[in-house]
C-alpha cells in the first residue's frame, strides 16, 4: 500500500498568469483528504501535475518516498475527472469491463470486479442501459466504477459529489469511506466546504495558487482559537454582556444569542452570566466552519498554516 503522496514547492504557470506559487503538501493513505479552494485556485492545475498531465515548472511530487517523473507512474492510479469521459452509445457493465481491460485485468476479472461495483453502487439492474440514457447521477456513479475497477492504492478524483442528490451523496460518501478503512490514498476537490467538513479527516485548501491551511480537520478547528456560543435566553436584557471583555455579539434575533468566545475566556462563565439574566432554555459551543476558516485564510498574507500529527 502507498505510505504517502508528496506535494514539494510546485510551480507552474501558463505565460503570464501564475497559477501555483509554491503549494506544499502531503496526503496520507488511509484517510479522506479534500482539495479545496474557490473557482482559480489552482486545484484543477494541481490534480493534473499529480496525474502527471502537466509537468511543473518547478517542484516535485513524490510518492513513497519517489519522485514521481511522468505520467507512465501514474498508470495504476484510479483517476476521476470533473468532465464527462464515458462513451455514450456503450452498455454501463461492458463500459466498466471496458476501462478494467485498459488497466490490464482478465475479461473475467474485469466483469467481476464491474457487477460487484456496479451493485455497490446501487447501479447492478442498469449493467445493460446505455451510458446516454442513464441520469446524470448514474452517470457519476458510472464513472467512479471506471475508476475504481482495478482496485487503485491511489485514488484522485475532481469534483465527485457535483450534480448528485443527497440519497448519491451519502452513498458516495460510504463507499470512499470503505476505500480509505483498506488503505487506499483518497484524494477529491471539492468547492463544498460543509460537505467536506463531515466526510474529510484531512484537507488542503488552496487560494491564489498557494497553499493556506493543511492538515486534520478536527486539529485545524480545535486550534483556530474561534469559537462560537449559542444560548436561547428568554430575556431582552443584554447588559449582561458588557461585563465580559472580548466576547462578541455575531447576531441577536428573538431569544436567539451567538456570541464569538476568545480562547482566554471560559465558555461556562459566560453561560453563568446569561443564566443570572433570565432562563437559558437552550445553549451549544461551536467550532469554525470549513467556510469560516477559509475566508479567514483567503484573507490573510497567503502562509502554509499546516497542523502535523
Amino acid at each position: 500500500m502507498a505510505t504517502g503522496l508528496r506535494v514539494d514547492r510546485v510551480v507552474h504557470a501558463f505565460g503570464e498568469r501564475v497559477a501555483l506559487d509554491g503549494v506544499s503538501c502531503e496526503v496520507p493513505p488511509g484517510r479522506l483528504t479534500g482539495l479545496l479552494g474557490p473557482n482559480g485556485a489552482g486545484k484543477t492545475t494541481l490534480m493534473r501535475i499529480l496525474l502527471g498531465v502537466l509537468t511543473p515548472d518547478g517542484g516535485d511530487v513524490w510518492l513513497d518516498g519517489r519522485r514521481l517523473q511522468d505520467v507512465h507512474d501514474r498508470r495504476a492510479w484510479g483517476y476521476m475527472p470533473q468532465e464527462r469521459g464515458l462513451y455514450p452509445a456503450m452498455a454501463a457493465g461492458p463500459q466498466v469491463v471496458h476501462f478494467g481491460r485498459l488497466h490490464g485485468l482478465s475479461r473475467a476479472e474485469a466483469t467481476n470486479r464491474a457487477r460487484d461495483l456496479l451493485v455497490e453502487l446501487d447501479l447492478g439492474e442498469r449493467w445493460d442501459e446505455r451510458t446516454d440514457r442513464l441520469s446524470g447521477g448514474m452517470q457519476q456513479r458510472l464513472q467512479l466504477a471506471t475508476a475504481l475497477v482495478h482496485a487503485p492504492e491511489v485514488v484522485v478524483l475532481d469534483e465527485p459529489f457535483a450534480g448528485l442528490d443527497p440519497v448519491a451523496v451519502e452513498g458516495l460518501s460510504a463507499m470512499l469511506r470503505q476505500r480509505a478503512a483498506d488503505g487506499c490514498l483518497v484524494l477529491f476537490s471539492s468547492h463544498q466546504l460543509d460537505l467536506v467538513q463531515d466526510l474529510c479527516e484531512d484537507i488542503v485548501m488552496v487560494d491564489h495558487g498557494r497553499t493556506v491551511l493543511a492538515g486534520a480537520v478536527s486539529e485545524l478547528r480545535a486550534a483556530s482559537g474561534q469559537r462560537r456560543l449559542r444560548l436561547h435566553v428568554e430575556t431582552a436584557d443584554r447588559s449582561w454582556l458588557t461585563a465580559l471583555d472580548g466576547v462578541r455579539v455575531v447576531s441577536d434575533h428573538a431569544d436567539d444569542l451567538w456570541l464569538t468566545v476568545p480562547s482566554g475566556i471560559d465558555p461556562l462563565a459566560v453561560l453563568d452570566a446569561a443564566r443570572a439574566a433570565g432562563p437559558v432554555l437552550d445553549f451549544g459551543l461551536e467550532l469554525p466552519t470549513l467556510s469560516e476558516l477559509f475566508l479567514a485564510a483567503a484573507t490573510a498574507e497567503p502562509v502554509l498554516e499546516e497542523v502535523r500529527r
